[in-house]
């Protein structure tokens, strides 16, 4: 289990839970702070001071603190090859605490070689409620879904696969375009995603999924879908132009922790974080000749 700090209450947050994930498995947690530049004293205690926490809370696990240099998003992917899960807080210090969705997160969650968490901060307590798993259309790729049926049965928990029927784009108003979605359209939908899980209930007898057929935009209607839950499950067919405005909405709005599950697990686009990187040296540089 992997999480990724940086001085954050959001960060804290995503640790603390990647402990609790951590004690669940029986897996060891390593804790890891990234350094670009300067010394590294300050983030010694930054991932001190989280490890102290993760131990005061669940005192049954092993946890290793690690301090490495480099761009943040490009070490944490790196890290990720190696781990269960890779854990991080929705938003970072600095500017881009001024966005709901952090830099740092939203990279990881695009190209992490593992399933990767985004925790947000204004929820602590997650333990009851089931696992949703949001479903597309066409369904996704069996890596999710076997990602959901097994954290619902290691929480022995339900879960709730949730296909949002999308408005039709156009001159419609919403009632016109509400009424494509016939019943026996929904009924359909319905059926052929109980046909799709049915293998999936044989492996995992203990969960029985419950179907959940919406209507609205998605995002919004998965994060209500979710509002209760313990986890929200989401697919993403990686490629480097990341992933779609469903996941980017649901990580924006979401106040349960969010797995983004990679159907095509790529690791680090080396293109994307160098630019990445030449972009922030930029702007510390601008920062720099700024200041007064």
């Amino acid at each position: 289990m992997l999480a990724g700090v940086d001085g954050s209450a959001e960060a804290a947050t995503a640790a603390l839970w990647a402990a609790g994930e951590a004690a669940l498995r029986g897996a060891p947690l390593r804790l890891v702070a990234v350094v670009a530049s300067g010394d590294n004293s300050q983030a010694r205690d930054i991932v001190r001071a989280a490890g102290e926490w993760c131990r005061r809370e669940h005192r049954e696990i092993d946890v290793a603190e690690e301090v490495v240099r480099g761009f943040p998003p490009a070490e944490l992917v790196r890290e990720s090859v190696d781990a269960q899960l890779v854990v991080v807080g929705s938003r970072g210090r600095g500017a881009v605490a001024e966005t709901l969705l952090g830099s740092v997160s939203k990279a990881v969650a695009e190209r992490a070689s593992c399933p990767a968490v985004v925790v947000p901060r204004c929820r602590t307590s997650f333990a009851l409620g089931p696992v949703v798993l949001g479903v597309a259309d066409p369904p996704l790729g069996s890596a999710t879904v076997a990602f959901a049926f097994a954290e619902a049965a290691l929480r022995s928990t339900s879960l709730l696969a949730v296909h949002v029927w999308r408005p039709v784009a156009g001159r419609h108003s919403r009632i016109e375009a509400e009424t494509r979605a016939t019943p026996s359209a929904v009924d359909d939908v319905r059926s052929g995603l109980a046909v799709d899980l049915a293998d999936w209930t044989t492996k995992y007898p203990d969960v029985q999924p419950d179907l959940d057929i919406r209507y609205g935009e998605p995002a919004e209607e998965l994060c209500r879908a979710a509002s209760s839950a313990q986890l929200l499950v989401l697919g993403h067919r990686g490629t480097v132009f990341g992933f779609g405005s469903v996941a980017r909405g649901v990580l924006h709005r979401a106040d349960c922790p969010v797995v983004i599950v990679g159907e095509t697990h790529h690791g680090e686009d080396v293109a994307f974080f160098d630019e990445r990187r030449r972009a922030d040296e930029r702007q510390d540089r601008q920062d720099a000749d700024s200041a007064p």
